[in-house]
């Protein structure tokens, strides 16, 4: 992690990431943490857009604050990342960025496995829905328009969360889920 060391730490690292990968460009790259230097660091993410090195700008762990305290942007973030599930549901945070075109991309939305088996209530749900726990949780984001990124190395988890678009909770699913 690079933010702090200031801007040519930034550069080098994307540089060294593209020649490593033999790429001439990479489609997005973060801003990981809004520590002390994250301004300058999106400040040269900005450089390295502009000479082609990066396709688009992503922010991670970026709250309101943080994210104003870019001040003017040259070009826009296309994501924000950040921790959301049922149990951390930052409405104003989504609702924020949403306004203004950054999707909301969640990490740990299962809770690293643990939210699986967290309230029964939600295995009531999946019951009724014919699913797993883990697809209610994947699908109350998409259906607030969160994309997720569930981490499995097992194949079958990982075609049960392919699937996890493949049914639609009721409006009283989502309403238990968002509170």
């Amino acid at each position: 992690d690079c933010i702090g060391a200031g801007p040519a730490a930034v550069r080098s690292s994307v540089l060294k990431s593209l020649e490593l990968l033999r790429l001439e460009y990479c489609d997005l790259a973060y801003v990981h943490w809004p520590c002390e230097g994250h301004v300058a660091a999106y400040r040269e993410l900005e450089r390295l857009h502009r000479q082609g090195k990066v396709r688009a700008i992503g922010l991670s762990n970026y709250r309101v604050a943080d994210y104003e305290a870019l001040g003017a942007i040259e070009v826009p973030p296309v994501v924000n990342q950040i921790e959301v599930n049922p149990w951390l549901y930052r409405r104003d945070v989504v609702d924020y960025f949403r306004d203004r075109g950054v999707a909301t991309v969640a990490y740990k939305p299962l809770l690293r496995g643990a939210g699986v088996d967290k309230d029964p209530k939600i295995a009531d749900i999946a019951r009724a829905c014919g699913v797993s726990s883990a697809q209610v949780l994947l699908r109350w984001c998409t259906q607030r328009e969160i994309a997720v990124i569930p981490k499995s190395t097992h194949p079958g988890r990982m075609r049960e969360n392919l699937a996890c678009c493949d049914f639609d909770l009721a409006d009283d699913h989502l309403a238990y889920l968002d509170s």
